[in-house]
C-alpha cells in the first residue's frame, strides 16, 4: 500500500463544539476520540470532502446519524479504516479487491465488498442485527483515507469509524469548512476545522463482482478496473 501522506491543516487548527480554540493537534485528536468513543458525532476534514461519523459499533450513534443526515437506513455508510486487518475482520477481501487496496490505499477509493455473515469475535455479534448499519447486508463499502489526521483518529478510537460526507441528505458534499451547513455543525457533538486536499468525493468501487465495476467516478480517475 501506498504510505498515507499529511493531512494540510489551516493555520489555528481547531476542534470545537462552537469556536473554543485547541491548538494542539495531540490534544484535538485526544478530545475528538473521546466524543467518539463515548457515542458522538464528529464532524472532520478528510482527504476528499468534510466528512461526519460515529464509531462502527455502536448502533445508537449510527441511528442518530441518520436522523442527522436524513439518509435512509437501507443505504450503509462507508466505514473508514486504518487497517487492512479491521476490514478483513468484517468483509471478504477477495483477489480483486485486494489488488485494489495494494494499488490504491490509502487514497481515495471506496470498495465495495461482500459482508461476512458472522462476526469473528465472541461477544460482537450484535453488530449484525438489522438496523446497525447494514452490516448484515450484502455489501459493504470500505475505505484507508489518505489522511494523517483521520488515521490517527481511528487509531485513537481504537475501532474503524463511519465517514460519509459532512452534508444534509440531498445536499452538495461540503470540501471545506466554510461550505458546513451551520445546522449540521449544531447538531453534531463537535467540529475540527481543518483542510480537504481533494475537494472531491472518492472514486466507488464494486469489487464484489468480475470484473470490479465503476459506481462513481470521484477525484480518484480510473478507466477500468
Amino acid at each position: 500500500m501506498k504510505k498515507p501522506e499529511g493531512l494540510k491543516l489551516t493555520e489555528g487548527f481547531k476542534i470545537s463544539k462552537n469556536t473554543s480554540v485547541i491548538p494542539s493537534y495531540t490534544k484535538d485528536l485526544h478530545k475528538a476520540a473521546s466524543v467518539l468513543r463515548r457515542g458522538g458525532i464528529v464532524i472532520f476534514p478528510t482527504d476528499t470532502v468534510y466528512g461526519i461519523g460515529c464509531r462502527f459499533d455502536n448502533k445508537d450513534a449510527i441511528s442518530r446519524l441518520y436522523q442527522i443526515k436524513g439518509t435512509s437506513k437501507d443505504q450503509p455508510f462507508p466505514i473508514l479504516v486504518s487497517d487492512v486487518n479491521q476490514v478483513k475482520k468484517l468483509a471478504e477481501v477477495n483477489n480483486l479487491a485486494q489488488n485494489l487496496i495494494d494499488k490504491y490505499w490509502p487514497g481515495a477509493l471506496t470498495i465495495i465488498l461482500p459482508g461476512l455473515s458472522t462476526y469473528p469475535k465472541p461477544g460482537l455479534e450484535q453488530l449484525y442485527k438489522p438496523g446497525l448499519n447494514a452490516l448484515n447486508a450484502e455489501k459493504i463499502g470500505f475505505r484507508m483515507p489518505n489522511s494523517k489526521l483521520v488515521l490517527d483518529l481511528i487509531n485513537k478510537v481504537g475501532v474503524p469509524i463511519i465517514g460519509t460526507s459532512a452534508n444534509f441528505h440531498g445536499q452538495k458534499p461540503p470540501k471545506s469548512f466554510a461550505e458546513l451547513d451551520p445546522k449540521i455543525i449544531k447538531l453534531a457533538d463537535f467540529t475540527i476545522k481543518g483542510r480537504c486536499q481533494k475537494g472531491i468525493e472518492s472514486t466507488v468501487v464494486d469489487a464484489t463482482i468480475d470484473p470490479p465495476k465503476i459506481l462513481r467516478q470521484g477525484v480518484l480517475r480510473i478507466r477500468s478496473v
